[in-house]
């Protein structure tokens, strides 16, 4: 009993050594069953196996082909934004952070640091913190004006103003 995996795998050499080349039409599915002496359920398996790895494109009635090669990804002109942060990372990333780590993690256990960063924040912001929040979200040209920033507590409250707006 031949797995659907290896025929797939044999056809995608097939195709990869340009013994199938693009365009060419592979035979119905009942028709590649019986020639490969498989059941037309397993036919059915390794076409479909075909189509996800993009080597094969097929409709009902119109027949099943080989796809030409797909075209490199153009090359990115700036590192892409929808990267994936990969948190694996258990290592300090510059050699000097064994040293300084302790030091910082320090100077925030101080019971005053700690009051200091638990401490509730109310929604309303400084004059500084709307000019830095501006400065931030500036971008080219765009410059936003202080005075219309506005904090939130959390996220409904930010939605809610959102949709008020």
């Amino acid at each position: 009993m031949k797995d659907y995996r290896a025929i797939a795998d044999a056809l995608a050499a097939d195709i990869a050594a340009g013994r199938l080349a693009p365009g060419s039409r592979l035979p119905p599915q009942r028709q590649f069953a019986d020639q490969q002496g498989i059941a037309a359920s397993t036919a059915s398996r390794v076409y479909a196996e075909l189509a996800r790895r993009g080597l094969m494109t097929g409709e009902v009635g119109r027949g099943s082909y080989v796809r030409s090669a797909l075209a490199a990804p153009p090359l990115a002109l700036s590192e892409p934004t929808f990267a994936p942060i990969d948190l694996e990372m258990n290592i300090p990333l510059l050699p000097q952070a064994n040293t300084e780590l302790p030091a910082a993690l320090a100077a925030v256990a101080q019971a005053e640091a700690l009051q200091h960063a638990l401490r509730p924040i109310g929604a309303a912001a400084t004059p500084q913190a709307r000019q830095i929040a501006a400065e931030f979200l500036a971008r080219g040209r765009w410059q936003p004006d202080p005075s219309t920033i506005h904090f939130t507590g959390n996220g409904r409250q930010a939605i809610a103003a959102a949709l008020r707006a």
